[in-house]
């Protein structure tokens, strides 16, 4: 069987890793490339439809008309990685997201907390499904690792190594990623950021090095009293296999996520098997709960509780249990892709 997804691919490989397993042929391509054969429409990422640039509403318009079109030979399916854009700072993709609820035939939800509380988004006939997040599989076992160290000119000889993976979205996301960096109990930590300051673009400076002193400066005024040679910024999105390296160095991994309904960097530490500070926030916090990790409940703020048993080495010895290891394949790609399938399945079949 085809399924389609009329977009391209995202600089987040999770599907990949259920595709590697995949009896299915996922077919990616732009929404001209639909054809009636296929049985299935499944979106991913909403705001991939039209790369990431808010879509007028005359393109709104005529995706609904392919929507209807398509409904008549296909189920539209929806993977709901997030309930809003994580782009969006001026709702310009809201209508978007609307149109995807209002005519879905199903949702892949990656938690509880999403199908508890969204449900009610879609219409009474949508089937919901609840699968869960693979973990990075092929990262693991499959990816060439390049050297970080050596690329970026920076050593992590003698350093408790903390990193943030991904980009940070907001100011409020860099406020508490600092927050929790300072209230790490470890004397010799360094902090790494591979996509700090990408979300600071003052579209208004010319030429374009003014917008790096401004980030520059920026840095330093948001980052005191941290100290040059207690971090590393950068702001570019980083190449697997430098990442692969950033993590495997890490002591340990924050989530300074603060509104989202999930998080790939989750994933990513239990794939690595890396300690973690986790929000307690959307879908993370049963998976946390699940492998028995703590949450940091960014409303009563206990960052010492929390900072205290990350820290502590005896938290390596959960990711080295019989416990821990079996209810990782929970979460098995291959596990993953066939939950996929059969959910398809059971939607044609209606």
């Amino acid at each position: 069987m085809n399924v389609f997804i009329p977009h391209d691919k995202v600089l987040n490989i999770y599907f990949d890793e259920i595709n590697k397993y995949a009896v299915f042929n996922y077919v990616y391509g732009s929404l001209g490339d639909y054809k009636q054969a296929y049985k299935i429409v499944n979106i991913q990422f909403p705001e991939a439809i039209f790369s990431f640039r808010a879509p007028t509403k005359e393109q709104l318009i005529d995706l609904e008309e392919k929507i209807i079109i398509w409904k008549k030979k296909s189920k539209i399916i929806l993977t709901l990685n997030d309930i809003e854009s994580h782009y969006d700072k001026g709702h310009k993709f809201s209508g978007l997201f609307k149109l995807l609820y209002k005519y879905a035939d199903g949702v892949i939800h990656f938690g509880h907390y999403s199908l508890n509380n969204f449900k009610s988004y879609f219409p009474t006939t949508c089937q919901h499904k609840l699968i869960n997040h693979p973990l990075y599989d092929s990262l693991l076992n499959d990816q060439e690792i390049f050297d970080y160290q050596d690329k970026f000119k920076v050593s992590f000889q003698d350093k408790y190594v903390v990193s943030a993976i991904g980009s940070l979205r907001s100011m409020e996301e860099v406020l508490l990623l600092l927050k929790v960096f300072r209230r790490i109990p470890v004397k010799n930590k360094f902090l790494v950021v591979p996509n700090m300051f990408q979300f600071i673009n003052p579209k208004y400076l010319r030429p374009y090095r003014f917008r790096n002193i401004y980030k520059y400066i920026a840095e330093k005024i948001i980052c005191f009293p941290l100290k040059k040679e207690q971090y590393f910024f950068d702001n570019r999105f980083l190449e697997y296999g430098y990442m692969v390296d950033l993590v495997r160095n890490s002591s340990l991994m924050i989530i300074p996520r603060i509104k989202n309904l999930n998080s790939g960097n989750l994933f990513l530490g239990l794939t690595f098997n890396k300690p973690m500070v986790i929000p307690k926030i959307g879908n993370l916090t049963e998976v946390a709960e699940y492998f028995n990790l703590p949450t940091l409940d960014l409303k009563k703020g206990n960052y010492n509780e929390v900072l205290t048993t990350v820290t502590d080495i005896k938290m390596n010895k959960i990711f080295e249990s019989n416990e821990y290891l079996i209810k990782r394949e929970k979460f098995h790609p291959k596990k993953i892709s066939l939950e996929y399938e059969l959910f398809f399945k059971s939607l044609i079949e209606i």
